[in-house]
């Protein structure tokens, strides 16, 4: 219910008014006799300020305004000023009944009767807390963009109006192009590319491009106000404003020559380096030719000697059979011939051996896939152990096999035979003659490998012998017979199936071979 107070003056006014200040809502209509004092409330005063009619009717239109408003006579001002010119507009921080702020645009009017007399006041107040609160956040975010562009340093970022003419200049602009704002504020923005540029009208170009498409966006030379030239990336971005009319541009540059040095730096690098691999290319194929031909002709004399002095041996052979039954006929039977014949025999057999060992040399060269077939290393052992028995038994090995067979292991079978009688027949040759050897074999799978331990507690080897063990007709102990081509044989096998071999050993402790090949 709209409220009023009885005097005579206030009963002239018109009753349809209040009707409509009634209605409203939104705004708060308020009456205020000659002394400011509030006289009429609307419900839309009731729901901005918090007062019921009751509460606020008879009390001073001051109440709503900030204590240091009222200690500077404000609500007194701007009723002197709206009886003087008959209007006061003004925007400001209000106080509601709880206390609370909100931002109000005021509007007060003196009010005369129909003889021309002054009755009071009208009083419009309308709640823009919302708009200032945007407002205020859109200030606050214009100014912190503002500061983020104009204390940026490694980009150049500016404005230009719809013809290309630059509207504004940050720091990092003036940095890296070195022009002032005043210099450069109202200059076109082609003064920043080089000549054959502008000659074929390239930023008018990318400006034309950037309205049609949204955005332009380039790498290329551009000129500083010195004339020195700097590679740049470049973004343009047409701006529109909310009724879809094209304002302007907006414009990043960042300098990018040391980038463009570098990569220059590393093409002519990458094409040195080209070259260099090229040329170690073909010395390294050249390399290789000539090590397959040395290896060739290695293998052609290992051949060969095996070949040719089988012949001789043969014949020394027959030749000492021959002399035999002479030396029987003529009944030479004295111990001195018996001893010539063992030497002899020796001999022969040494021979014999050391041509069996070239042979297995030039056979440890070859390896083909089509020699490959499927493993069972427990067989291969038990078969070369039968073929030693006699060593075997001879030295007293004890011989301990821990295998596990690998569906997938293919190897030669030649090879692999080579491999294991090679490493068992230098385990009981180098075993020492203070304990009882044993022997240990091991196999199991690990990753894509197959992996061969043979370990012994025999007499061990030289840190500084490691490598020498598989050079040809190398031996380590000079009392053990052998021609010294067994391990050579066993690493010239592993290293052409592709794997290694690798020996661990204290010297008077024992050795280990570990072989790894490759899964086939």
């Amino acid at each position: 219910m709209y409220k009023r107070e009885e005097n005579t003056q206030l009963k002239e006014l018109d009753y349809s008014y209040q009707a409509l200040a009634e209605s409203v809502k939104d705004y708060a209509l308020i009456m205020l006799d000659p002394e400011g004092k509030v006289a009429l409330w609307n419900p839309g005063a009731e729901r901005i300020k918090g007062y019921t009619a009751r509460e606020i009717i008879g009390k001073h239109f001051s109440v709503f305004y900030p204590k240091k408003a009222q200690e500077d006579k404000f609500p007194e001002y701007e009723l002197k000023v709206a009886k003087e010119v008959g209007r006061f507009e003004d925007e400001g921080w209000r106080v509601k009944k709880d206390g609370s702020l909100f931002w109000a645009n005021v509007v007060i009017s003196a009010v005369y009767n129909s003889e021309n007399l002054f009755i009071g006041f009208s009083k419009v107040t309308r709640d823009l807390s919302e708009r200032k609160k945007a407002e205020e956040t859109l200030r606050r975010s214009e100014e912190r963009y503002r500061l983020l562009i104009e204390g940026v340093k490694d980009y150049a970022i500016f404005m230009l109006d719809p013809t290309g003419h630059i509207a504004s200049w940050n720091l990092g602009a003036k940095r890296l192009k070195g022009y002032t704002e005043n210099e450069i504020i109202g200059k076109h923005f082609s003064i920043f590319y080089p000549e054959e540029a502008k000659k074929i009208n390239y930023p008018e170009m990318e400006l034309r491009v950037a309205k049609e498409k949204g955005r332009f966006e380039d790498e290329g030379w551009r000129v500083k106000k010195d004339g020195s030239l700097f590679y740049a990336n470049v973004i343009i971005t047409a701006l529109f404003n909310n009724n879809k009319e094209h304002i302007g541009f907006s414009k990043i540059t960042r300098d990018l020559t040391e980038r463009k040095r570098m990569e220059e730096g590393m093409r002519a690098m990458n094409a040195e380096l080209e070259k260099r691999v090229q040329e170690r290319t073909e010395d390294l194929t050249k390399t290789v030719s000539e090590l397959k031909k040395i290896n060739s002709d290695l293998d052609n004399f290992i051949y060969t000697a095996s070949h040719d002095l089988k012949a001789p041996v043969s014949n020394i052979e027959g030749l000492m059979y021959t002399l035999v039954e002479t030396l029987k006929d003529n009944n030479f039977t004295n111990d001195e011939v018996d001893s010539l014949l063992e030497m002899i025999n020796k001999s022969v057999s040494r021979f014999q051996n050391t041509i069996k060992d070239l042979t297995a040399v030039n056979q440890s060269q070859r390896y083909a896939e089509e020699d490959l077939i499927n493993i069972n290393l427990s067989e291969v052992i038990d078969d070369i152990a039968a073929s030693i028995n006699h060593l075997i038994t001879e030295s007293k090995a004890h011989i301990s096999i821990e295998i596990q067979d690998a569906p997938d292991f293919s190897f030669s079978k030649i090879h692999i035979r080579s491999i294991m009688y090679n490493l068992l027949t230098n385990a009981i040759k180098y075993r020492s003659p203070e304990r009882q050897l044993y022997i240990i074999i091991k196999a199991y799978s690990q990753d894509e490998k197959y992996i061969i331990e043979v370990s012994d507690n025999g007499l061990g080897i030289k840190e500084e012998n490691k490598e020498k063990i598989f050079q040809m007709f190398k031996r380590m102990h000079d009392h053990v017979e052998g021609s010294g081509i067994g391990l050579y044989i066993v690493r010239r096998i592993v290293d052409n199936s592709g794997g290694r071999i690798q020996v661990e050993s204290k010297e008077g402790k024992g050795t280990t071979f570990k072989i790894y090949l490759p899964k086939k």
